[in-house]
């Protein structure tokens, strides 16, 4: 697989690069465990956004969310800053966890990802298309106003003309993840796998509509709220009470091809 090279132009869309640390990445992203209050059969991965670390992921009350949703559900908080992304070392570092994970023998694993994190989570689904079992999209980065534009311009994402199937890279990694969301909505109804939540008043909310084609109307989550995890945390904990709901009422379908 090709290094995800230096994905500058995420920071550079976000205009946010100079203002916070990429920290150091030479070694993998540091990891918090939350542990579930009984035996473990799932984890979580979750990403942060591009201003959060441990103690600010710790401190939104996301792992304690989840975890009272899914008291079987171990939590992991990854500080995946935006340098790991820059270096080309995200995919890779994360690779290795969802591979550690069931090696490990929990029986899903599942992604989660808000604003820049959510912009990872699209990417790992792109670069190892159905290596997790769901993923928690909320209000993600989609990019910059070009390639919106461009999908905006077309009519949406189903009348939108995607490019081949690459690996993501400095140059494609936009187009790749709106063409993986382009393969979700090639599904009756969407990627069952895939669920969305966002804020009326978060920054990024006129471009959510762009995605919902890919989702199923029942997986997209909205309330009262702004680009932070003062809202973020009360959507997840509403995702994943709702995910246990769905799953036992039906199954769930296989994961959309690459």
């Amino acid at each position: 697989m090709k290094r995800l090279g230096c994905i500058a132009m995420v920071a550079v869309a976000l205009a946010l690069t100079a203002c916070y640390p990429v920290r150091d990445t030479s070694r993998p992203p540091a990891v918090r465990l939350v542990r579930a209050p009984e035996a473990a059969q799932r984890m979580v991965l979750v990403l942060p956004g591009i201003a959060d670390n441990l103690q600010s992921l710790e401190a939104g009350g996301i792992g304690r969310a989840i975890r009272e949703a899914w008291p079987d559900a171990d939590v992991a908080l990854i500080e995946m800053t935006i340098g790991y992304y820059k270096d080309g070392r995200a995919m890779l570092d994360l690779h290795d966890m969802v591979r550690a994970a069931r090696e490990k023998g929990y029986r899903q694993v599942w992604m989660v990802g808000a604003s820049l994190g959510g912009m990872g989570a699209l990417l790992y689904d792109s670069t190892f298309p159905c290596d997790v079992d769901g993923i928690v999209l909320l209000a993600p980065f989609l990019g910059d106003r070009r390639v919106l534009d461009d999908v905006r311009n077309a009519g949406g994402l189903n009348h939108w003309q995607a490019p081949p199937a690459a690996t993501p890279g400095p140059d494609n990694w936009q187009s790749q993840i709106w063409r993986r969301a382009k393969v979700w909505s090639s599904r009756p109804g969407g990627d069952p796998r895939v669920w969305l939540a966002y804020g009326d008043r978060d920054k990024f909310a006129p471009n959510m509509p762009l995605l919902t084609p890919a989702i199923p109307p029942t997986h997209v989550v909205t309330g009262p709220g702004i680009h932070e995890w003062t809202s973020w945390t009360p959507l997840a904990s509403k995702v994943f009470t709702d995910v246990d709901r769905e799953t036992k009422s039906r199954n769930v379908s296989a994961c959309s091809g690459p």
